[in-house]
């Protein structure tokens, strides 16, 4: 045993060395070899055109208080105040659902139907997209074009429609990316990717700003809807009392000399006051309740708290240069020792 054992710890170093001289004596095809991969992927990573990545970044508001079990408040997609909700917190506003909501086809078609600039003019963002994919043709070959598209949304047809929800999908499976970065952090990444790195910034954007206005109209809804109607009642309660104190100081001018005697005199004045101060007293009250329905729609209030947001020039696939060389140069490097040593391995098996 301790003889086999020897000899085959020097067959292993004699291999070993009989490869490293195998290896020495391809160091031209090596060195050839790794300048062609090299160049292969310098062409790829500068011919093809890179993926551009748009991100907005949000912080996320976690609520601490008791009572409120895992909800998260408003400020999951922008800053909230959490006190707010004391008194029953929608589940629209948890994290999972403003994921949902992201993902959403009523939300991506408001955004694919969205006018933006571009250029210095104003055109639907489903034009721009429809012409970065190259879809035209396809549309038009199912009598769909784009100035169809400029109608009111109630006049669309059927296939526009299809073609839509077409888009939407294309845009879920390829293009839009919505994440938590760590389930551990109140922190949500809203991200598009695309070729066109214009259509990248302008989609991520829109949509952004299309579920923020969802968010602030569904959250101060009620609190809205509650503070124009005490205001209606404010501005009419102080009409009526308008009227009563001009009533009241009519009767006061018709009585220049009371007598003190003639109390019948006096009811109409004693009327009039009573009305007076009773509408004083309840536009006082709609007042204070105005003033509580004006702090509970603040607090209800979205405050957007962006961390991040796409500007130019957007991040891309493409790697930078030195990155490029050293991948090429090793990459190739290895590449053509294994394909040798491979190659030298076959050869010896067929000829024993």
């Amino acid at each position: 045993m301790p003889a086999e054992e020897k000899m085959s710890l020097k067959q292993l170093f004699q291999g070993f060395k009989e490869w490293l001289l195998f290896i020495n004596n391809q160091r031209k095809k090596i060195g050839y070899g790794t300048l062609i991969v090299l160049a292969l992927i310098l062409s790829y990573n500068y011919l093809k055109s890179p993926v551009y990545d748009a991100n907005t970044t949000f912080v996320l508001e976690r609520d601490n208080m008791g009572g409120m079990g895992g909800l998260s408040s408003l400020a999951s997609l922008s800053g909230f105040n959490t006190s707010s909700l004391m008194g029953g917190a929608s589940s629209l506003f948890q994290i999972d659902n403003i994921q949902e909501l992201y993902k959403s086809n009523s939300m991506l078609k408001e955004a694919l139907l969205a006018k933006v600039d571009i250029n210095n003019k104003t055109q639907l963002l489903i034009a721009y997209f429809a012409k970065a994919e190259k879809l035209e043709k396809k549309w038009a070959k199912k009598q769909v074009f784009l100035k169809d598209f400029y109608k009111n949304e109630t006049e669309f047809s059927r296939a526009q429609d299809s073609l839509i929800k077409e888009a939407i999908k294309l845009i879920k499976k390829s293009y839009l990316i919505v994440e938590k970065p760590n389930r551990n952090t109140s922190i949500l990444n809203v991200g598009f990717s695309h070729k066109d790195e214009l259509l990248a910034k302008l989609f991520n954007e829109v949509l952004v700003n299309k579920v923020n206005t969802f968010y602030y109209k569904t959250e101060t809804l009620k609190t809205a809807t509650n503070l124009k109607i005490l205001q209606v009642q404010a501005d009419s309660v102080k009409n009526v009392l308008n009227i009563s104190l001009l009533g009241l100081a009519e009767l006061d001018q018709n009585i220049p000399n009371r007598n003190p005697l003639a109390k019948t005199a006096m009811v109409p004045y004693e009327k009039a006051m009573v009305d007076m101060q009773a509408n004083k007293a309840i536009y006082l009250e709609v007042v204070k309740q105005l003033e509580l329905a004006k702090v509970a729609h603040r607090n209800k209030t979205p405050l957007i708290q962006i961390i991040d947001k796409p500007s130019f020039p957007l991040e891309n696939s493409r790697w930078q240069f030195l990155n490029t060389l050293i991948i090429g140069l090793f990459g190739g490097a290895m590449f053509m020792v294994l394909s040798l040593s491979m190659q030298r391995i076959v050869l010896q098996a067929l000829n024993e």
